[in-house]
């Protein structure tokens, strides 16, 4: 195992795990979209899906990793965004909320976009 610094993630067994931990939020978020239903809004959309986009933003963002490309991630965002328009008025929302949350999400999607824009370029 090459180490190169004192730091957390300055050797390759630590980078390793932490490239691991980003193909797991990848799978896991395909997985949100490929299984039936499971990004509903209801079920794994807001639990599980968007959390994991955010935590791999932060990820990707602090550590330098690869993320997604950004085309993959618009893909992600424009079928989410059209879950979330088709069935968010079934849950009832407040109109204040629906709106704002709509707005979290579309910034979401948008930071990791973002992030892979620089790391790619």
């Amino acid at each position: 195992m090459g180490t190169w610094g004192a730091g957390n993630f300055e050797n390759d067994g630590a980078l390793d795990y932490l490239c691991d931990l980003v193909q797991r939020l990848e799978k896991e978020i395909k997985d949100c979209f490929t299984e039936e239903n499971r990004a509903d809004l209801d079920e794994d959309g807001e639990a599980v899906l968007i959390p994991s986009v955010a935590i791999l933003s932060v990820l990707c963002e602090k550590f330098n990793v690869a993320p997604p490309k950004e085309t993959v991630i618009k893909e992600w965002r424009e079928t989410y965004l059209r879950i979330y328009d088709e069935q968010i008025d079934n849950l009832r929302p407040q109109e204040d909320y629906k709106q704002e949350r709509r707005q979290v999400i579309e910034e979401t999607f948008a930071k990791l976009e973002r992030i892979a824009l620089s790391f790619y370029r």
